[in-house]
């Protein structure tokens, strides 16, 4: 039973979350609410079972069952809409008793007597059960007690098949001049994709290929989200509904989905408030081309250039067939790397080879395989090693089932434990391999701890294949109330701790990492994603649709409406009306395109518990039904219009906030209503462009305050007209600022900048203008002690700075990242670095910048550890003082000249020779040989 620790921690959320924020509660309902909470809460330690007995898994239902009941009849009446009479109005202001009060102390006298009843009956099996299977684990939230350290930096490495990677390393880079189409075949699980992506990465491969692009295909593909991603890799910006050059970095900023950046060319003058807007057609117009033209793109994009594609996960020939023809024949030497599942597919695929089978795992290298997985070395402990060798075997060389069998071991520490799990992998030796990988898959997520098995089951709300991003993820899981509430601080810590324990375990898979080496997304394998989506509705947890489906009066009713979460996929990008009659629907996440013909027909408004609301594409206008969703915490909805006075004055539960613009430079500054100050559980705030009114005033002892969101920790979207005192003071305790506008934006406010100082805590700042192409200065940066005094991460994006405020940004004394990104300074002929400056950066990312030199005295960065240089054309070298540097690991060049990565590259072997130092590593991507052709 995975969701009765979810079901029983929301409550104790709930219940806490009333407490705070409800104003007209009196006295006994707060008393009765703290001894509901601590009663509830006093369950938590009878839940951390794995007992599979009949008589627990009915009582864990009922406490699931009473959990949720009580938590709905609670929230129900709380948020209950109450006409504000005057009566009401008189009865509130003198805490005097109305019959709403009677009925909720009725509802909480009646919640409490039947937690008392489940509990004497947890208790009773308890002193009942001599093997105390009730207790067995003991795990503690703050990390596994394992015989192991972590395990995440593994999580893509590859073992074994060495003589296989070297045939394929002379098939890639042979001298066939044709283009070639390589298939690898083999069942899921047996580590296709984990090869290709080794292959991808070899540096003998990637400084062969002048291109490299890697899609995921799966079962149910999307061909314009694939065009989309091939033309990125190949470096082509394709200015439609994936992101722009400022998009992109807005998303990678904050890790979640959103934002269309400014796509097109703007035109003289931009808008200006005065003049008309673009026509809804216009619009349209410029967010979308039609596949035929993106594929169009992409073939003029390879000319000329040898490329590498990698097709991962191809399940038909009628989807190699819709998209072959995107990879020209230019007889350079190009070639196709694609895995399957299916060996008709391969063989259909292939040219001229056969495919290639992927074989198993030789014993040896299925023993390396589990120790690295299960103890983060080679030696297993000589008191496991008899029954590790056993598991081992009985795994037949398949790796995700090794990996996922050592990962549940590795939180084990007796050798009872591990005999059970033994036991229970050998009991599947007679089954066919994807039947014992699957129950396997079973056996892993039935040895996870309560407090993990709901987590993990969410990733089924996401579509298969898709890479997850993390910050995203722990929103959600927060917002669902899977997390014991101990304050908001240290919230999100304990969640990515959580996500650190699934990755140990090898369910989870780590995708993108951000500079400082933080994990940016994260995925899991289509085998794991199966199992969640069958152990979630099994549970009667989630439902998911790929195709409209309406329940509401008088159609045709599906079960969604006992279902918690409600994932809809995309099918054709788009979907007519749906609506669902699920009273109990706590989340509802859409991933299709909205039709302007379906956005009011939604019945957004059928939702009345809905927590979760995710309108991931485009949704026309925004929905004016959101604001009868009072119990919403996390609401991201993606907007091509928005009225300027979001209807949002509700939502007073809301701890996520996000709504990008399609196109931020071509629409009206979005603004927020003056009720924004009192969303006192407001933590993240994020769009395009966005105006917050001052927050009020409060007088105390005859000095002037204004009121603060003490949990807000970032906001993004802030135009400059909002950097004031009073609005800094309101967001003080902001750990993450963005501040997004137009060119005229910054103009009409040229010192906004000079407040900063006010935000204490402030320690990563993005400053992005929508402002593309070459422009003359609008923007300067104040003195080093404006600035914030604990910042860490500076990010400028299209801002076109003088070369002059590099000295200011060089001051900062705590900076410890900073990311320039296209034209953030005003082209030039070089940058020149002197003195001691920069004294605690530590990561460095050049990106799209127009400097032909670097220069920089031996004394500068002393601490620098990355250098990151992206598509910088005209960067011939870097700066050879690097050469003493004793702290730089790392230099990563991409889409840059050979003369820089010849520099890189002297810098490392000068290290070598000099300073006998082997840690610094050099990697070049897709390296320009000539000048791409442009459209």
């Amino acid at each position: 039973m995975a969701t009765v620790y979810a079901a029983v921690t929301s409550l104790m959320g709930t219940i806490q979350l009333i407490s705070q924020s409800t104003s007209d509660l009196q006295e006994d309902h707060k008393e009765h609410l703290k001894l509901l909470y601590d009663k509830v809460g006093s369950m938590l330690e009878f839940l951390d079972t794995n007992s599979d007995d009949e008589p627990m898994r009915d009582l864990l239902k009922k406490v699931k069952d009473v959990a949720h009941k009580v938590e709905d009849e609670v929230e129900s009446h709380i948020w209950r809409g109450d006409h504000k009479t005057l009566l009401k109005i008189l009865q509130r202001v003198f805490h005097l008793p109305t019959k709403a009060h009677e009925r909720l102390l009725k509802i909480l006298q009646r919640a409490i007597e039947e937690v008392d009843s489940v509990k004497e009956e947890l208790n009773k099996l308890k002193d009942n059960n001599n093997n105390n299977n009730m207790r067995a684990g003991n795990f503690s939230l703050g990390g596994s007690s394992s015989p192991r350290l972590h395990v995440s930096t593994l999580e893509n490495n590859m073992v074994g098949h060495n003589i296989e990677q070297e045939l394929m390393r002379g098939q890639l880079t042979g001298h066939s001049s044709q283009l070639e189409v390589i298939s690898i075949a083999g069942m899921g699980g047996i580590g296709k994709s984990t090869f290709a992506k080794r292959m991808f990465n070899d540096p003998s491969i990637v400084s062969f290929f002048d291109v490299r692009g890697w899609v995921t295909v799966s079962k149910d593909y999307n061909l314009r989200k694939m065009l989309l991603s091939l033309l990125q890799d190949a470096g082509v910006n394709a200015e439609l509904d994936k992101k722009s050059d400022i998009g992109e970095h807005r998303e990678e900023e904050e890790g979640e989905g959103g934002g269309g950046g400014g796509g097109g060319q703007e035109e003289e003058g931009n808008l200006k408030k005065k003049k008309k807007k673009i026509s809804d057609v216009q619009l349209a117009n410029r967010m979308q081309k039609s596949d035929g033209e993106l594929a169009d793109r992409l073939q003029k994009s390879l000319k000329g250039r040898r490329y590498l594609i990698v097709v991962d996960d191809i399940w038909s020939t009628e989807a190699w067939d819709e998209f072959r023809l995107w990879f020209p024949e230019y007889n350079n030497r190009s070639r196709i790397l694609l895995t399957t599942r299916d060996i008709k597919v391969a063989q259909y695929a292939s040219y001229p080879r056969d495919p290639s089978p992927m074989r198993f795992l030789k014993p040896e290298e299925s023993w390396t395989l589990f120790c690295q997985k299960a103890f983060d070395q080679k030696v297993c402990p000589i008191e496991f090693e008899n029954i590790a060798r056993e598991v081992v075997k009985n795994c037949n060389g398949l790796p995700l089932m090794i990996s996922v069998v050592a990962g549940a071991l590795s939180s084990k520490r007796t050798v009872d434990e591990w005999r059970k799990v033994a036991q229970s992998v050998s009991s599947l030796v007679n089954l066919d391999d994807y039947q014992r990988c699957s129950r396997v898959l079973a056996l892993s997520y039935n040895h996870l701890p309560s407090h993990l098995k709901a987590c993990f089951l969410y990733f089924g709300v996401f579509p298969k294949a898709s890479e997850i991003s993390v910050k995203k993820l722990i929103r959600l899981w927060v917002a669902e109330g899977f997390l014991e509430l101990k304050g908001f601080e240290g919230l999100e810590k304990v969640a990515t701790s959580l996500l650190s324990n699934l990755i140990d375990k090898s369910l989870v898979v780590v995708g993108k990492r951000s500079l400082n080496d933080k994990i940016k997304t994260c995925r899991i394998h289509d085998l794991l994603h199966d199992f969640c989506l069958r152990e979630a509705e099994n549970e009667n947890l989630l439902y998911v649709t790929e195709t409209p489906v309406t329940t509401y009066e008088g159609s045709r009713k599906v079960s969604s409406q006992v279902r918690r979460w409600v994932s809809v996929y995309p099918k054709d990008g788009r979907f007519s009306p749906i609506h669902f009659n699920c009273r109990k629907t706590r989340s509802l996440l859409v991933y299709s395109y909205i039709t302007e013909h379906s956005r009011s027909k939604l019945g957004l408004d059928h939702f009345k518990r809905l927590r979760v609301l995710q309108l991931e594409k485009s949704w026309y206008e925004f929905p004016s039904e959101v604001v009868h969703l009072v119990a919403l915490r996390y609401l991201s909805v993606k907007v091509s219009r928005s009225p300027q006075d979001l209807p949002i004055f509700n939502l007073m539960n809301l701890q996520t906030f996000i709504f990008p613009q399609n196109m931020p430079e071509y629409q009206e500054v979005i603004y927020l209503p003056s009720e924004i100050w009192e969303m006192s559980q407001l933590r993240h705030l994020r769009s395009t462009r966005m105006y917050l009114y001052s927050p009020p005033p409060m007088v105390s002892d005859n000095e002037v305050k204004y009121r603060a969101l003490e949990n807000l920790q970032s906001v993004c979207g802030l135009i400059p007209g909002c950097c004031t005192k009073e609005i800094f003071e309101g967001i003080k305790k902001v750990k993450k600022l963005g501040i997004y506008g137009t060119k005229d934006d910054f103009n009409s406010e040229p010192r906004c900048l000079e407040n900063l100082m006010d935000l204490h805590e402030l320690e990563a700042l993005t400053i992005v203008s929508y402002r593309k192409f070459n422009s003359n200065t609008f923007l300067s940066l104040p003195c080093p002690g404006s600035f914030p005094p604990n910042l860490k991460k500076l990010t400028l994006c299209c801002t076109f700075l003088l070369w002059k405020d590099m000295t200011i940004v060089s001051m900062l004394p705590k900076l410890e990242v900073l990311q320039l990104r296209n034209n953030a300074f005003v082209p030039n002929i070089g940058w020149k670095v002197t003195e001691m400056q920069f004294p605690k950066l530590k990561f460095l990312l050049l990106e799209q910048l127009n400097i032909k030199y670097w220069r920089a005295t031996d004394d500068c960065f002393p601490c620098l550890e990355r250098i990151i240089i992206r598509n910088c054309r005209f960067l011939i070298e870097i700066p050879q003082e690097f050469a003493d540097s004793m702290t730089l690991q790392l230099i990563e060049l991409h889409q840059c000249y050979p003369s820089l990565v010849n520099s890189a590259e002297l810098i490392q072997k000068e290290q070598l020779e000099s300073l006998g130092n082997n840690m610094l590593k050099v990697y070049a991507f897709d390296t320009i040989k000539w000048r791409i052709w442009e459209e």
